[in-house]
């Protein structure tokens, strides 16, 4: 990507290309990707859907199992990409950015947009559990700042006992229109053609906004670190972030806190963990200076909150500010 950018520059403007125009072109570039973002946000939603209602599963478990999935391949990709390339520190930067954007900013702005949110019985039950053993593993495992492959084995033991439950608990749990007709709906082509469509925009368009975020935060010479627990923790949430504001639209909150609690657990469980097992994983300054203390607050905040069983407007206003206030304490590692 960078080095077509490079030529077509270079074929512009000659030998001598100025910094605005590669400034220029990244910006036209992201536009373009959260463009991408919105419309595969909006598909896959119709998709996931469909195929979880054909496979029986309650709303909550099409958003953490299908939705929290889908929209949580980029932090996945880009932490698998950055193992192989033995840049660990990337990796907890990038998962820890993402869950804390996912718990302060993206949830406050449903409350925001959309209003106090109540959290159903099936919610508490299933998602808070597997909240906070996922995070009560990561703090532990993190403690020391270093993550090896027994540990990432255990992070993935841990989700797939979880899927287990999960599907498990679904199948008590049908749908309403399976109680009525006594049967599920068939799993259509579409639904299919939907899903994959859907993922590949999201793919696509959150790997180039990633991309376009971190080219401009080093072309003005910010640290890799915070690059990574920032500008690219940041953008790879941005899927989540777009799904959420069409779940809102399409009011399927439930659908929105599932995605929420699904890329969360699969960020810390299934990312973390894969990429521990390609190479142990070392945490740089300022996630160990920062960004875990912000993110063990924000975790136990929030799991405050929900034994509320609502979340309200003015509630995710505190959470925004707070993501606020960790934004400016990352300027201090500038």
């Amino acid at each position: 990507m960078d080095a077509s950018i490079s030529s077509l520059l270079s074929f512009v403007f000659g030998s001598s290309i100025p910094l605005s125009a590669f400034i220029a072109v990244w910006v036209f570039v992201l536009l373009i990707s959260l463009f991408a973002l919105i419309r595969g946000s909006d598909t896959f939603i119709e998709g996931a859907k469909q195929m979880g209602a054909s496979l029986g599963l309650s709303r909550f478990a099409i958003g953490v199992l299908i939705v929290g999935f889908g929209t949580s391949l980029p932090e996945l990709a880009t932490s698998i990409s950055a193992a192989l390339k033995d840049e660990t520190a990337v990796v907890i930067g990038t998962t820890m950015g993402s869950n804390i954007t996912h718990i302060l900013f993206v949830i406050g702005l449903l409350t925001i947009v959309g209003g106090s949110v109540i959290l159903k019985q099936r919610l508490l039950h299933t998602g808070m559990p597997i909240f906070f053993i996922a995070t009560v593993h990561y703090l532990f495992i993190l403690k020391d700042g270093y993550v090896d492959r027994p540990e990432g084995l255990l992070l993935l033991g841990t989700f797939a006992a979880y899927v287990w439950y999960l599907i498990h608990e679904a199948g008590v749990e049908h749908d309403v229109n399976v109680l009525h007709s006594g049967k599920k709906p068939h799993l259509r082509f579409r639904s299919l053609t939907l899903i994959i469509l859907g993922l590949i925009a999201i793919f696509v368009g959150a790997n180039f906004a990633v991309d376009m975020v971190v080219n401009m935060a080093i072309a003005f010479a910010v640290p890799l670190g915070l690059v990574s627990i920032a500008a690219i923790g940041f953008g790879a949430a941005l899927p989540e972030l777009f799904v959420t504001l069409q779940s809102i639209r399409k009011k399927e909150q439930e659908l929105a806190i599932g995605n929420i609690f699904g890329s969360h657990t699969f960020n810390i469980l299934i990312t973390t963990g894969a990429a521990a097992l390609i190479t142990p994983l070392v945490a740089d300054s300022v996630v160990m200076e920062l960004g875990i203390y912000v993110f063990a607050a924000a975790s136990v905040i929030f799991f405050v909150t929900c034994m509320n069983r609502q979340i309200l407007r003015w509630e995710g206003i505190m959470f925004v500010l707070f993501f606020a206030f960790f934004l400016v304490k990352l300027t201090e590692f500038l």
